[in-house]
């Protein structure tokens, strides 16, 4: 399998994250965003929404992370990343989707407000735009602390595709700015993530963005 890749994409991070839990082995393409080769005819073609990830199985390409992430797991029957009971499947799925319509596009706005502008020379991150989404994310960080309460992953006793989904954007938590000293089971949930080897591995890019203005 290959998958076309930026390091500095958080999709990108859960993906390769789940290559090494599983020791799957996935060849790269890094896909230079910053000099937009993801518009280009040849990626369009793979990918008509020019993102990444892309996750190339013969003549098979799917794009979109959570499903890379479910065919992956699925792919090297690994049931403890995504289980293969109704509920149990039904369970992560629904913290991916939750992810997907409410906690990721929240991080987003911290992200691009207090770190993506000024990468991209946009100006100071607007301040009436950052007030206004936070209390937004207080209520949804508040019911991701609710959950982990009294389990150390989201969906039960290991980590999931879920906890790779929601993770994800956390990867700027620090340069972006994005308040969430006051969650503790949170907090010692992320801290659990990125401590894993596989995951720590696969941010490193993160971590080495280029201080650009495009």
């Amino acid at each position: 399998m290959k998958a076309y890749i930026h390091p500095a994409s958080p999709n990108c991070v859960a993906v390769l994250a789940l290559a090494r839990e599983l020791g799957a082995p996935l060849a790269t393409v890094t896909v230079d965003l910053f000099a937009r080769a993801n518009n280009a005819p040849e990626f369009l073609s793979i990918n008509p929404n020019g993102l990444v990830p892309v996750l190339i199985d013969g003549d098979f390409a799917l794009w979109e992370t959570t499903a890379i992430l479910q065919y992956l797991a699925t792919a090297e029957g690994a049931r403890e990343w995504f289980p293969d009971d109704a509920r149990g499947r039904a369970d992560v799925t629904r913290w991916q989707a939750w992810g997907l319509a409410h906690w990721q596009p929240v991080l987003q706005t911290f992200i691009y407000q207090n770190l993506f502008k000024r990468l991209r020379g946009l100006g100071d991150a607007d301040p009436l735009i950052v007030t206004e989404a936070l209390p937004k994310l207080e209520r949804l960080a508040g019911i991701l602390e609710a959950q982990l309460q009294r389990r150390p992953w989201v969906c039960g006793e290991h980590a999931t595709v879920a906890d790779l989904s929601l993770g994800a954007y956390l990867v700027y938590a620090d340069p972006a700015h994005i308040p969430l000293g006051n969650f503790e089971h949170l907090s010692m949930w992320w801290s659990r993530l990125r401590e894993r080897p596989a995951w720590a591995a696969a941010q490193d890019g993160v971590l080495r963005l280029p201080n650009r203005r495009t």
